[in-house]
C-alpha cells in the first residue's frame, strides 16, 4: 500500500500500490514537443516488470499513431490520488483490438488530491428531479465534491436525491457531465423557493472524476 500522504503532497511508488483496475481511464501525453494534447485511453492491464498495455486513443476518428520509443506522460486518478509516470512505447498492436505496450515504470507519481480545492464559477446547468421536469440553474461554485448552485425554484429537501447536468472545457472541447448529487443544504431567499442550494456529489466514476479534477487543477493554475 502507498504511505498515507496529506492531501497536495506527492510520493513515489510502485505501479502495483496504484491497484489499477482493467478499464479505468487514463490520459496519455506526448513528451517530444511541450504543450502537447493530452488523449483518452483505458487501462488494459500489465505483464509486471515489463510493459503497461492501454487502448490505443483516437484523434478525430482515426487511431493515433504510436511510434516505438516515442516517451509519454500517464496520468490518471484512483480514488482519492491523482498518479503520473512517464514511459515509452514498446511496440502497438492491431488484434485482437489496437492497443499498445509502454515500457514498465521504474516509479509512479502518487499525489494525495486536495479534496477541498473549490472554485467559483458562473455558469449555467441542469437540475433533473425525481418530481420534476429538468430546471435550469446556475452553478455558483463548484469542487470534485459538490458544488452551490441557485436555481429559481425548490429542488427539494435535504437529503433529496437530484441530478446536476454540466458542462467543462477540455483540450478544446466542451465534455458533458451529468452526476448525481444530494441535496445537503438549503439557503432560500423569498417564498417562492428561489434561492442556493449545496449539493454533495454521489458515486461520480472514476472516468468523470478525473475530468473534475483535471479541469479544477487548471482553472486553479490560471488563478494563481
Amino acid at each position: 500500500m502507498p504511505e498515507k500522504l496529506t492531501q497536495g503532497t506527492t510520493s513515489n511508488v510502485n505501479l502495483d500500490a496504484i491497484k489499477l483496475q482493467p478499464g479505468a481511464v487514463m490520459q496519455i501525453q506526448s513528451c517530444d514537443e511541450t504543450g502537447q494534447a493530452r488523449h483518452d485511453v483505458r487501462f488494459i492491464g500489465v505483464i509486471r516488470g515489463n510493459s503497461v498495455l492501454v487502448t490505443v486513443p483516437m484523434i478525430g476518428g482515426t487511431r493515433m499513431w504510436m511510434k516505438p520509443g516515442g516517451d509519454f506522460i500517464l496520468r490518471g486518478f484512483n480514488g482519492r490520488y491523482a498518479y503520473a509516470f512517464t514511459s515509452k512505447v514498446i511496440r502497438a498492436r492491431e488484434q485482437p483490438f489496437p492497443y499498445v505496450h509502454f515500457s514498465y515504470p521504474h516509479s509512479v507519481e502518487y499525489k494525495a488530491v486536495r479534496h477541498s480545492l473549490r472554485i467559483g464559477v458562473t455558469q449555467p446547468a441542469t437540475v433533473t428531479t425525481t418530481a420534476n421536469s429538468p430546471v435550469a440553474v446556475t452553478m455558483l461554485d463548484l469542487s470534485a465534491s459538490g458544488s452551490m448552485i441557485e436555481s429559481p425554484e425548490s429542488l427539494g429537501n435535504v437529503g433529496d436525491l437530484i441530478h446536476l447536468a454540466f458542462t467543462v472545457p477540455l483540450e478544446g472541447q466542451e465534455v458533458d457531465l451529468s452526476i448525481a448529487a444530494v441535496i445537503k443544504n438549503i439557503y432560500q431567499t423569498d417564498d417562492t423557493g428561489r434561492g442556493r442550494i449545496g449539493l454533495g456529489f454521489e458515486d461520480v466514476s472514476q472516468n468523470d472524476n478525473l475530468i473534475l479534477h483535471y479541469f479544477l487543477e487548471i482553472r486553479q493554475e490560471e488563478i494563481v
